[in-house]
């Protein structure tokens, strides 16, 4: 059938196709916990993984976008058939055995109570985070809307952005290969950086948003790489894909409410300076109740 007479067939195959890109990554996220619960472990492997991930992007978004503009909407056909090529090639790790050390009853009752506690502060910090940098995007836009040519410049953010990630991770592999990097350290500066960009990113001049894409990537980078790590370390296996799919939902879910609430605050008047300090006050508080998380879970580890 013509997909441009059948909006509802065109849509669920750019679903199904979706829904293999997020298979891909939750599958990878569970097979890495699996490997090691060790830190520096943990942290490597994920960098690792990101900075191929990012490598490649670094190509696929301008061939991709040549692809697109050369082939329309037949581009996609490429894109499904390198998802099921990914896929099949995972294939040889569907019986790969988790190999942890079973622990006393009640030091594991003791550890998951813990857990959970920590679970729950990071998610409230992380989402406060979310939110106040869900509006990062609305002061890009803001500022490009007066500019002629606005969309090239919002291409070439979009490749530093790219290039802040790529340097994070690629920063990050090489730190945790020496046991250098950590899990909270990394974790920590990555949202400090984030809450810097956002007081940037206000400033009335063009050429602040460069080193505000920059930070935002960077710092985005140490921040998921080393969230992930925290989450494969701490929560069960059992019980690890079902909550990072309900945090990445609910940190999803944040996004858009964050970029409404302050597009109307900026659409109706108030000066981008001043709600991108608000924005950044928002996360540097997420910030700080994620340290304080941090703080006690580690002094109840250590007691």
């Amino acid at each position: 059938m013509p997909l441009s007479s059948n909006v509802w067939a065109f849509y669920l195959l750019v679903s199904g196709i979706s829904a293999l890109d997020i298979l891909h990554r939750y599958y990878g996220f569970s097979i890495i916990a699996t490997m090691t619960l060790e830190e520096s472990g943990l942290q490597r492997l994920n960098a690792t993984l990101a900075t191929v991930g990012n490598a490649v992007s670094l190509v696929a978004f301008p061939l991709a976008g040549l692809l697109a503009y050369r082939l329309g909407i037949r581009a996609m056909l490429i894109d499904a058939a390198l998802l099921l090529i990914g896929a099949l090639t995972l294939l040889p790790y569907l019986n790969v055995e988790v190999k942890r050390e079973r622990t006393p009853e009640k030091v594991e009752e003791k550890r998951l109570q813990v857990n959970k506690r920590l679970v729950v502060g990071v998610l409230a910090s992380v989402l406060l985070f979310n939110f106040a940098l869900g509006s990062f995007r609305i002061f890009v836009f803001a500022s490009l809307r007066r500019l002629p040519g606005g969309e090239v410049l919002y291409g070439l953010l979009q490749f530093l952005t790219t290039v802040g990630s790529l340097v994070a991770v690629a920063g990050l592999t090489y730190l945790a290969g020496r046991k250098r990097a950590g899990l909270k350290r990394p974790l920590i500066a990555g949202m400090f950086l984030q809450s810097i960009a956002l007081l940037l990113v206000g400033i009335p001049v063009v050429i602040a948003l460069f080193p505000a894409v920059f930070l935002v990537g960077f710092g985005g980078e140490m921040l998921n790489v080393s969230l992930d790590s925290l989450m494969q370390k701490v929560i069960p296996l059992e019980s690890l894909g079902t909550a990072r799919g309900l945090f990445d939902a609910l940190a999803t879910l944040v996004i858009p409410l964050s970029q409404l609430a302050f597009a109307w605050v900026v659409e109706n008047g108030i000066m981008i300076l001043i709600v991108s300090i608000l924005a950044a006050g928002l996360a540097c508080i997420g910030t700080a109740l994620l340290y304080v998380c941090f703080v006690k879970f580690f002094t109840a580890q250590r007691e």
